[in-house]
């Protein structure tokens, strides 16, 4: 009954689009069904993603030297490495790896998996390398820095002293993922280290092993049986590509799905009042932000700069669409970390746009190309933004679309979306917000929200981030922190922020176990139905 049911789940996933409301029986007990907007994934390469959907996928395929417990998140715990050392000078951290875990294909996993899986992420260096290369790994030293010692000992050392825990977060996010280097090693073409082929495989050791993947419909990952921690309670978990949020809400309403992922805020507070599930709320390290590009003549200007902190209707917003996704903030430092304060100075004032729009010399405005990714709540806040920006004669030809390509090319004009930086610490979000230590194309650190932007930041705000993250005394970093968030408030940034995100889900009460996870690493094998 129980194989049936799976293959009738299976069948159906294209089909619930056009026919949501189709009654299914409820999830059978030891399955886990995911209802998400499975559009953005690209491939499940741990060294080259960059969304929350495939991040929280990657977290259950694969394991990292450093596990951050949802429930305490600033405190690093055990994970592949059982146990690490610090050398007095702050420079070299020695892990001893766990003996006995396996990777999926049956491999034993090693130092050398270590070694090698952390020297790839900095040589391919695509995006989620920053993570590493953040901290002066390159190509070129990263053989001598990351090295295996023997069997069960891994020696990172980094070039220079940074306060120890921004190196061992590092090590704990989803793009430090270890992998099976013996089983890659056929894998390679020209070079890519296995890349093409982990777009729709994987080479793991974590909870669940991927089994199916049709784009855009549906994803199926199994339990380990050999999993290290044991085999997990949820035999299998399906993740089925519902973009809408209404056929989400029908979904798990119905019992046809286990957790929805992306609502609207009209559709949660329905489901909140329902009584047959209750919804997450996690905070995470990132904001709602809008780009301007600065290679643009207009948008390069500070007053016009400026006058978009007066389009954009936080109030407004923060009692709709972004009722469960943001907190109204913005300032850059995250709340909850050292030096966040509490300050928004801004408001929607159209006049007062109006008024700076002439100041720098556009009384009638002007008109540009926005790019917004068309899912909740961002095309929401993009629309609204469209309106006001109207309102202030400037004229937004929005166009929704899958334009983060675009965005990490500089080949935009205004840009929107949502970021999701990883680590529980302030540098997180200013490394990629408020440094850019070359702005010219040719630099490429397509890691950093502030060079896509193109960006000239301020010396004075770069040496302030540089100097808190090489800073150990805990209460001097939170100083720096709060006039770092002053400086960048007053610089007219061309990344403006507006709301601090928050990751909402609606899980039905049935299911124990499912805990957002602020970095993204939401895991499955903790999940269970009462069984």
């Amino acid at each position: 009954m129980l194989r049936r049911h799976v293959i009738l789940l299976s069948s159906i996933a294209a089909l619930s689009l056009a026919a949501p409301s189709l009654v299914l029986a409820a999830t059978p007990k030891d399955q886990l069904v995911v209802a998400m907007d499975t559009s953005s994934l690209r491939g499940l390469d741990p060294n080259e993603i960059n969304q929350l959907e495939a991040a929280e996928i990657v977290a259950n395929l694969y394991e990292r030297l450093i596990v951050l417990p949802a429930d305490n998140i600033s405190k690093p715990q055990p994970g592949l490495a059982e146990s690490w050392t610090v050398s007095p000078d702050g420079k070299t951290f020695t892990f001893k790896i766990r003996s006995g875990v396996k990777f999926h294909s049956g491999n034993p996993l090693t130092a050398k998996d270590v070694e090698w899986s952390l020297r790839r992420l900095v040589k391919l260096g695509l995006a989620p390398s920053t993570d590493l290369r953040q901290w002066g790994f390159t190509a070129d030293n990263v053989e001598k820095l990351i090295r295996a010692t023997d069997g069960s000992t891994v020696v990172v050392e980094t070039p220079e002293v940074w306060n120890s825990n921004l190196i061992l977060y590092s090590l704990a996010s989803f793009s430090t993922s270890i992998l099976d280097s013996k089983f890659l090693a056929d894998k390679d073409k020209g070079g890519d280290m296995g890349r093409e082929f982990l777009q729709t495989a994987d080479a793991g050791s974590g909870p669940y092993t991927l089994r199916t993947w049709r784009v855009n419909e549906l994803i199926i990952a199994d339990a380990f049986k050999d999993y290290w921690q044991g085999e997990p309670k949820m035999r299998r978990v399906l993740l089925r590509h519902i973009p809408e949020s209404s056929a989400q809400r029908l979904q798990i309403d119905a019992g046809d799905a286990d957790v929805a992922t992306r609502l609207s805020s009209t559709d949660l507070g329905a489901l909140e009042t329902g009584g047959k599930v209750k919804i997450q709320k996690t905070p995470g390290f990132g904001f709602y932000y809008l780009a301007l590009n600065q290679k643009d003549e207009i948008l390069s200007k500070p007053k016009v700069r400026e006058a978009f902190r007066y389009l954009i209707d936080y109030d407004g917003l923060a009692g709709t669409v972004m009722k469960y996704y943001g907190i109204k903030q913005q300032t850059i430092v995250p709340g909850g970390l050292p030096g966040a304060i509490d300050k928004n100075p801004y408001k929607l004032d159209i006049e007062k746009a109006k008024q700076l729009l002439t100041e720098a010399g556009y009384p009638n405005g002007f008109s540009k190309v926005y790019y917004a990714t068309p899912v909740t709540p961002e095309y929401e806040v993009a629309q609204s933004l469209q309106a006001n920006a109207a309102k202030a004669g400037v004229k937004l030809d929005l166009q929704g679309g899958d334009h983060i390509g675009k965005f990490r090319n500089r080949q935009f004009e205004i840009f929107s979306a949502r970021s999701g930086d990883r680590l529980p610490d302030p540098h997180a979000v200013l490394q990629s917000y408020a440094t850019n230590a070359n702005n010219t194309d040719e630099a490429k650190l397509v890691g950093l929200n502030a060079w896509r932007t193109a960006w000239d930041v301020p010396k004075e705000i770069q040496q302030m981030v540089t100097a808190a993250a090489h800073e150990t005394d805990q209460s001097k970093r939170a100083d720096l922190y709060a006039k770092i968030n002053e400086a960048y408030l007053a610089s007219s940034p061309a990344l403006v922020t507006s709301f601090q995100r928050t990751d909402a889900k609606a899980v039905r009460n049935e299911v124990k176990g499912y805990i957002g996870h602020s970095t993204w690493l939401t895991r499955w094998d903790t999940v269970n139905k009462g069984n």
